[in-house]
């Protein structure tokens, strides 16, 4: 019986190319995404690998999404809870049901269905949980203190998972990737990063993937791709790397 994956949000970048990787190493898939036709796209071009491969179509930034989704999610052997969106935005400026919904896609929903999945991992005394985060955990961000927030939590979840169950059988990683080719910034308007950030820092989702399974392999509860991001990291918090960000990504204290 062949091991078994569920990738969340595995139509495009990240998710996709873990999805490709998973299904090459010979894992059956389960792929969450709210785009039918992409997905359905990727199962066919993933069963050609001699996996079995399925999709699933979840919205989860909704209760119902996230249930259906952790309740596919039991007796894995991988769970890639990679969904989510960027989110870029003044305090107070965010609508309640908007604020609400990205909380459940960015951090609630990655909750639960780790709650209902990991326990199965552990009575059968295997299974490996990724949870993609990003370096916004590890700093104040101006204008995106709601996602910042989001990722900051899934991060101090995901590292005291690691902590608890790594003596179970079960290994819990945090991928905290900076900035990534794919479609992201253009879903969220923000061109503008695409334009302003010097090429060195944009990473491939294969380069993300790569980094996250020698750092799951290591025994690493937190794993930041890129030479410059774990430079970075560090220094992320000072006066100059804050000024610095606000004036690549335009956003200045007017406005």
């Amino acid at each position: 019986m062949r091991p078994k994956a569920l990738i969340t949000g595995a139509s495009s970048g990240i998710g996709e190319a873990f999805a490709r990787r998973c299904a090459r190493d010979g894992y059956d898939c389960i792929l969450v995404g709210r785009n039918a036709a992409k997905l359905d796209e990727l199962v066919g071009e993933l069963r050609r690998n001699n996996v079995e491969c399925e999709a699933l179509v979840a919205d989860l930034s909704t209760d119902d999404g996230i249930e259906a989704t952790a309740q596919r999610a039991i007796g894995c052997d991988v769970l890639v809870l990679n969904a989510g969106i960027t989110h870029a935005g003044s305090v107070g400026k965010t609508p309640p049901d908007e604020l609400a919904a990205l909380m459940r896609l960015l951090a609630l929903g990655v909750m639960r269905v780790a709650e209902v999945a990991v326990p199965s991992m552990v009575e059968r005394k295997r299974g490996d949980v990724i949870i993609v985060s990003s370096v916004a955990a590890f700093t104040p961000m101006r204008k995106s203190s709601a996602y910042a927030a989001a990722k900051s939590f899934v991060t101090a979840y995901g590292r005291s998972a690691h902590l608890e169950l790594k003596s179970k059988g079960v290994r819990v990683c945090v991928l905290a990737p900076g900035y990534v080719q794919t479609e992201l910034m253009k879903r969220a308007g923000l061109h503008h990063v695409e334009r302003n950030m010097p090429r060195f820092m944009w990473l491939t989702p294969d380069d993300v993937v790569e980094a996250t399974l020698v750092g799951l392999a290591r025994g690493r509860d937190v794993v930041v791709p890129g030479w410059i991001y774990r430079v970075w990291k560090p220094l992320m918090g000072t006066r100059f790397s804050q000024w610095l960000w606000a004036a690549m990504l335009g956003r200045g204290k007017k406005k």
